[in-house]
This record gives structure tokens, sequence and C-alpha cells, in this order.
């Protein structure tokens, strides 16, 4: 999973090359402000005859790398008094930690970047992939889980990124320099205290896998906590009607409870891994101090200058090894999030235009249905079935029944927002699976009973998917009625709707939606019932525009009140996803069956 999290990184190697050079710049100026340091320590409290002698003295051709590092070091740093080696000392500290300070900074600002843009990716990617989904992804999914995965486990991808990225470069060249400077001095002391290394892999591997369970828990109930928000947002109004705030309030303290405990299961965790590792090498220092010491004081082997450098450097090698354990934590928590990201990226959408699709030209004849059959994943029992009927170009055909018959389903089939399980749906003799969808939905305009606007101004959302002129939008709002109110709004055209277009009634969102259609200027229009939740006058306004709005296009209406549909060229009347009746209102009227029963229910106080 790490490696496409690091895929991830590759259009951007050449930062990550800058990056890794001013790291190797940092470490290295880092290891020599510490060799420097615990050879002042040494050069201070060694025995006069432990000092490094005169370089002349030092010229000889079997001197190890240790002794040679020891006389360039006292050549080029100490060769004067103790006064003029504590000088030189504070002005190599001053001039590396600049170097470094330096290095630190283009390090951060190259992998930052990376960083900012790995996430930016991610989160296109993730947006890109929904827009490629069919309707029934969306159906068969929570909102709030989408959207915790877009924002929470991408942010936790990018904190992985953000702490593991500089110090997954940067910790182990540390380790590495600093393994070479004690092979060099003692390479026996060496293999001892990188025992520790096996050990703390050991116990990191163990400790990962159970963290990586948790974070990915953690997570799961993250989107389920995005969900009670999401729901209390677009929910406020019923909540307060039914009085039910309390009813709210434990609900979502049972699920803050279950976050809270899962979230401490993990912390609980996490917090074991840094003094478990500390104490395995603390351990392992000690171990060393005792062998070194008896090499020093016993043996005589190693001398106590040597030994001193060689702790100061190990007790600092153990820093980047525990930074490492931290770096761990960081690392299983963006491995769990990844995981659920790549688990939704690796979705294939269910619905595609196949490799030799080709493009609808103007519709100009029929939509034909030939036994058609479709059922949704949800349910074992199919939504449509064995339906057969043809609408014409420049009908007006109208879908009736009860609800569930199927209505719904059978308008969203003609712009491939399903695709069907069995049979054909053609348009002027073309299989719909064999035509692009984008194609198709260009024919056709949709105005729903449920108006979708968008958090933006008047002139782009009557203006949405397409690219026309101030003029030609006023027309389009002229015709559906809407530029009057639309001129009374704060900045006219220009007026941001808030969300769901919150500052209009529903009447205006509906004009706005049909001035919509007519600026698309649909050949196949799909009314499911506008006004059929408005106020009278709105109602008149709005019907208005649909009357300007179906002129001269085939036009398919699912009628919710069948006096809206009186005129239509031919109903179908729909019963648990089959076409029961067929034909214009007079003659079903007539025939006596469940058309007559609807249009008695609807008018029998009449």
């Amino acid at each position: 999973m790490y490696s496409r999290i690091i895929k991830l990184v590759k259009p951007y190697w050449a930062y990550i090359t800058a990056g890794m050079g001013f790291s190797i710049v940092n470490v290295i100026f880092h290891s020599l402000t510490l060799w420097l340091s615990a050879s002042f320590i040494t050069t201070i409290f060694s025995s006069p005859e432990e000092q490094v002698a005169s370089p002349v003295d030092h010229m000889v051709q079997n001197a190890d790398l240790n002794e040679r590092l020891k006389q360039f070091t006292h050549e080029y740093f100490f060769s004067g008094s103790q006064l003029d080696a504590l000088a030189t000392l504070g002005i190599v500290i001053l001039v590396s930690y600049l170097i470094k300070s330096i290095a630190y900074y283009g390090n951060a600002l190259f992998t930052g970047y990376v960083q900012a843009k790995v996430v930016q990716d991610l989160r296109s990617r993730l947006y890109q992939h929904f827009l490629t989904q069919p309707l029934s992804f969306f159906q068969s999914r929570r909102s709030g889980d989408m959207i915790s995965l877009a924002m929470n486990d991408v942010l936790k991808v990018n904190q992985a990124l953000a702490t593991t990225f500089h110090p997954l470069v940067i910790e182990p060249l540390y380790i590495i320099t600093y393994l070479s400077l004690l092979f060099i001095i003692d390479w026996k002391l060496t293999l001892i205290s990188i025992l520790v290394i096996p050990l703390t892999s050991l116990f990191i591997y163990v400790i990962s896998k159970s963290i990586r369970r948790k974070v990915v828990r953690v997570q799961i109930q993250l989107g389920e906590i995005t969900t009670r928000f999401s729901e209390l947002i677009q929910g406020i109004r019923i909540i307060k009607a039914f009085v039910n705030e309390d009813g709210e309030r434990k609900r979502f303290s049972g699920e803050a409870q279950k976050l809270y405990r899962l979230m401490f299961r993990q912390i609980k965790l996490q917090s074991l891994s840094l003094p478990v590792t500390e104490m395995l090498g603390v351990s392992m220092a000690v171990l060393l101090l005792w062998i070194g010491g008896e090499q020093v004081l016993k043996y005589k082997t190693i001398t106590s200058a040597d030994f001193l450098r060689f702790i100061v450097i190990l007790f600092a090698s153990y820093q980047p090894i525990r930074n490492l354990a931290k770096i761990n934590i960081n690392i299983q928590n963006g491995l769990a999030a990844g995981a659920r990201v790549f688990q939704m990226l690796d979705i294939e959408p269910s619905i595609k235009d196949e490799s030799n699709s080709t493009e609808l030209g103007e519709f100009h004849d029929q939509i034909r249905f030939e036994s058609v059959t479709f059922g949704y994943d949800t349910s074992d029992i199919p939504a449509i079935r064995n339906l057969t009927t043809t609408i014409n170009k420049g009908e007006i055909v109208a879908l009736v029944g009860p609800s569930g018959a199927g209505k719904s389903t059978v308008v969203d089939l003609i712009p491939r927002f399903h695709d069907i399980r069995g049979g054909c749906i053609s348009i002027d003799g073309h299989d719909i699976r064999k035509l692009t969808r984008a194609s198709i939905r260009r024919q056709i305009g949709i105005v729903s009973q449920e108006t979708i606007l968008f958090n933006d101004t008047v002139f782009n959302n009557i203006n949405y998917g397409m690219n026309c002129s101030q003029s030609q939008i006023e027309e389009a709002a002229v015709r559906a009625n809407a530029h009057a109110f639309i001129m009374e709004l704060e900045d006219q055209y220009q007026t941001m709707l808030g969300e769901h277009g919150a500052r209009l009634s529903g009447g205006q969102k509906q004009r706005i939606a049909i001035a919509r259609a007519l600026l698309k200027d649909p050949a196949i229009l799909i009314l499911d019932e506008a006004t059929s939740a408005l106020d009278t006058e709105s109602e008149q306004a709005v019907q208005s525009a649909i009357d300007t709005l179906m002129r001269g296009r085939t036009v398919i209406v699912i009628a919710h009140r069948l006096s809206t549909i009186l005129n239509a060229d031919k109903i179908l009347v729909m019963d648990q996803g089959e076409i029961v009746e067929q034909g214009n209102h007079e003659a079903l009227r007539k025939a006596g069956g469940l058309y007559e029963k609807l249009y008695r229910l609807q008018f029998a106080s009449k």
C-alpha cells in the first residue's frame, strides 16, 4: 500500500531529488558538529599520553581510519591551545548550524510542495472518480462516508507524508552516518550496539499491524460522525418541527462515545511504541557502558578518549531510531487511510462508453423500449419488467401510477443513469449502449420536482455546463418568468444563491431550473411534476414557464397530479414495473382500469 502512496510522488521526482540533496547537506554538517564536539571533549578530558600527537608523529603507513580521522581533526581544528580549540569549535558550530538551517529550510520547502501537490492530486482523483460513477453508486453509499473519505482519510495520508517524508530520508542517513563513525572507532562494540535494531524492528512490526486495524475502525466511525452532521444540517427543519433535539443529541452522543473508545484504544497502543523502543535502546546503551568500561579499565583495548567519543555518538544515534519509531505511527495512520482511499479509487464505474461507441446526432424520430428489464443492486425484485413502448418525436408522453411503480426509473434509463439488464432502449434506431453517454445527455433536459441549485451566482446556475452570453441568459430567464425577480435581488444575476439555492423560494428555484433547461434547448425534455409542491401563485408562474419550455419538444412527464396531463398525446399507466395501460386520457377513463381508479381517488372530493 505504501508503494501506491509513494507512486503519487513520482511526478515530482525533481523536487524530491532537490530535497534529498538538502537532507544530505544537513546530515553531513550535523555529523561534523557531533564529531568535533566529541573530539573536543576527549581533548579536554583525556590524559596527556592519550591526546593526539603531532601530525609528523602520526604519518605512519599502518594507521587505521580512526587514527587518521583523529589526526585530521587535531591538525585542522585543535592544533593550538585548548582555548584556541574552543574558539574554533564555536565558529564551526555556528557555521555548521547556519548551513544546516538553510538545508533544512530548502528540504522543507521542496518536500512541502510535493506533499501539498500529492493531496491536491489525490482529492482531484477522488472527485473525478465520483463524477464517473453512475447514480447507483451514490444511492448505495452515504454522503457522509464519501465526504469523510475525501477529507479525513486524504488528510491522514497528507499527515503521513508531511511527518514521514522528510524523516524517512534524513533519519536513515543519520543512522548510516553514525554507524559508520562507530564502526571506525570500534567495530566490535558497534556490532553489539546494533543488536537493538532487530529487536526494535520486531516490536514495531507487531504493533504496526494492530495500529493499522484500529486506524481503519476510527476512520469508518469518523464517516459515521460526518453523516450525523450532514443529516443534522439537511434535516434541521424536521428535527425542530418534531421537537426531537434531545433524540438527535442522544443519537450523536452514542456515536461520539463509540469514536472516543476507538480513538483511545488507538492512542494507548501508539503511546506504548515510544517508551518500549526507548527502553530497548537504553538497555543496550547500559550494556555497552559496562562492556566498554571493562575494555578501557581492565583490558586496555580501547582508549578512554575513543570510548567517550563512541558513547557520545552512540547516544546521538538513538535519537533518529526513536524518531523512526514515532514516524511508524504516522505511517500506519497513512497506510490505513490510504487503503480506504485506494479501495474507493479501485471501484470501476459500472456504466462506461464502449470503445467503439458512436455519437448520437440530432434527435429526429423516436425513442423505443423493447422488452426492457432492470433491477437495482440493492434489491432482488426487478424495478422494471418487460417494458415495451415507443415515444415519437414531438409527442407529450406521461407516466402515471402509484408510488414505486417504476416511473422515475424509466426516465433514468434513457440518459443511461442506469444500464438495463435485459432488452433494448434505442434512440433513432441506435442502441443507447452503443452511443456515448455525453451525446445522449446533450439531447436531454431534466426539470425535477427537487430543484438542484449550486452555491454560486444566478448567472452561473442558469449557465451551468454551457458558455452563453449575458443576453442569452437573460432571454432564457425572461421566457422562464424568472427575470423580474432576479432583477430585484441584491446583485441581480451576480447574486450568490447559497447552498441549495437557500435565498430563493420554491417557485423561484423552479424557474431558475427551467431557465437553465431553456438555455440548453434540448430536443427531449423530462419533467418530474415540477409544480406539485408549490403554492397556487408560484404554480401558475412555473406552469407558464413549463408551457414555454415544452413547445416543439419531445416531452416525457412523470405525473403526480393527473390534472396536469389531460392533454398528453399518450399516457403510460405503470404498476410494479410494468405498463398495465396506455392511451390518451379519454380512452383510459372509459377503460375503467387503474387509471380510472387513480383519477377517481384524486378527484373524489370534486
